[in-house]
């Protein structure tokens, strides 16, 4: 039809709707003026008398039973941050009238003011925030684009299961697939058949493209990334597993992911690698380095692929303790491991302690330079700010209108950069995912919380004239080094980012 609208289109449509609801506490006319959302029923929810007051009040059911299935996620586990921010929007629609921990009983009315919604939003959230983090319109994105994805999980019928290589046992049709139908029981007795990961991706043949009416999952995640050259070249490769690479955890890490119908999804994290060949480190002590030491550092653990090269960049520094400074960047690569398609709704960091940056150790200064492109998916991650979100290119909020998406057998690398001017962070990155069929997203973390987090700090100052008199030691490499990128001494007393200023350090005695 000429008139219809593109799946796009109708996303936008379907998120100003939501954003009008949420603005009046999802009253009755103004819920029966949003067309775009009452379309968007499915047919075996459309009422008998298929009238708009009808159709505004099976909506609202909707919405009704989306919070139900969100606070019965929160009671079982507090924690859940997906049905957090499920709540958080159901308070904002005045759908939820308590806040955490408080008996469901003794829910009053929907207060008429947005405040105090906003408010009550905000105490659902973790952390909490207060209702002026919420008016912001970047955050009233992120909860709206979330709450979007929720509600097409809810309303979007299964897609129709892949054909097995070989017959097998599998499991019956998700029950979940007729919205409004009794769940049936699921039969738990019959496994899903397992994965093969010895057969390869058959990139050759993509999936079919669905309605018109798509979630913003259906439109590809770009491939580019610009960042500093040095990271582009060491992060272009697709897996960065092997002896080379510092890599967190056993190359192939498999995720289970409990859906309601009861069959397991399985979400595999192949490999996660800090980018070799650049970036600036901070140890703890005060290391001297003889000129023959520096020479040898920089022949055999500096430059990565060369003859007689015994040690990787990162994993030198990692055994002195290091800790990364003012920016890092990491890789992840996920493949999906199931029949079915796997959607990250949304990745966020996780900050944990931080304290001040801390002087008196040794610096290695290496600043990246140039730019490059990368076939990656990049997100940008600025711990300085009161709630970091996933950046695109242009700074924008990555998943405020899309989804990485992998398909059976599909693997994405993902550049995870991260920057910080101001402390010493602990961090962790968390993903949220969908799985077809099952109405409650699933939450994991890299480093998963068994495993020790990540760390960033920004550089110590105590004199903004000498940006680098707070530590004891200092080697200058990357695009500030005269020696083509190797590490070559300085006297944090003396430089300040002019070449002139880069003299050889104070001596140091041979060990």
């Amino acid at each position: 039809m000429g008139g219809a609208l593109s799946s796009v289109d109708l996303g936008a449509e379907h998120m100003k709707e939501l954003e009008r609801l949420i603005d009046s506490a999802a009253a009755w006319p103004v819920v029966e003026k949003c067309s775009s959302l009452l379309g968007w029923l499915p047919e075996a929810r459309v009422p008998a008398q298929d009238t708009t007051a009808n159709r505004a009040r099976a909506f609202r059911a909707l919405l009704g039973e989306i919070v139900d299935d969100a606070h019965r996620a929160y009671v079982d586990d507090p924690g859940d941050s997906a049905a957090r921010d499920t709540l958080a929007v159901g308070a904002l629609l005045g759908l939820v009238t308590w806040g955490p921990g408080q008996a469901r009983e003794r829910a009053t009315a929907p207060s008429a003011s947005r405040e105090v919604r906003r408010g009550l939003a905000g105490s659902w959230l973790d952390p909490p925030v207060q209702a002026d983090t919420i008016r912001r319109r970047e955050n009233k994105a992120r909860l709206l684009t979330e709450f979007r994805h929720r509600l097409h999980d809810w309303v979007e019928p299964v897609p129709e299961p892949r054909a097995e290589p070989a017959p097998g046992p599998r499991a019956e049709p998700l029950a979940s697939a007729q919205p409004v139908q009794p769940a049936q029981p699921v039969q738990s007795a019959q496994p899903v058949p397992p994965v093969q990961p010895a057969q390869p991706v058959q990139s050759a043949q993509p999936a079919p493209s669905g309605s018109s009416d798509d979630p913003p999952s259906a439109r590809p995640a770009p491939r580019w990334w610009s960042v500093p050259l040095a990271w582009s070249a060491a992060h272009r490769r697709t897996v960065l597993a092997g002896a080379a690479a510092v890599v967190i955890g056993a190359a192939a890490m498999p995720f289970v992911l409990q859906g309601k119908d009861g069959a397991d999804e399985v979400l595999s994290i192949d490999d996660v690698a800090r980018a070799e060949s650049a970036g600036s480190f901070v140890l703890p002590l005060r290391l001297d380095l003889t000129p023959a030491q520096l020479d040898r550092m920089n022949h055999d653990k500096y430059w990565q692929g060369g003859a007689g090269h015994t040690v990787s960049f990162t994993s030198w520094f990692d055994g002195q303790k290091a800790v990364w400074a003012e920016n890092s960047l990491i890789n992840v690569t996920l493949s999906g491991a199931t029949d079915k398609t796997v959607r990250i709704t949304r990745i966020d960091i996780d900050r944990g302690a931080c304290r001040a940056p801390a002087g008196g150790g040794t610096l290695f200064y290496a600043p990246v330079g140039g730019s490059g492109e990368d076939e990656n998916i990049g997100l940008l991650f600025d711990l300085d700010l009161p709630q970091p979100v996933a950046m695109g290119k242009e700074g924008e909020n990555y998943f405020s209108q899309r989804a990485i998406t992998l398909e059976p057998g599909e693997a994405e690398t993902i550049s995870l950069f991260v920057s910080t001017h101001r402390q010493d962070c602990e961090y962790r990155f968390r993903l949220r995912l969908v799985v077809p069929g099952g109405k409650k997203a699933v939450t994991r973390t890299i480093p998963e919380k068994d495993s020790p987090p990540f760390r960033l700090t920004a550089l110590a100052t105590n004199d903004s004239s000498l940006p680098y008199s707070a530590y004891r030691a200092m080697y200058v490499g990357g695009a500030a080094s005269p020696a083509q990128g190797a590490f070559v001494p300085a006297d944090p007393l003396t430089y300040d980012n002019d070449p002139a200023t880069l003299t050889e350090a104070r001596p140091a005695a041979d060990p």
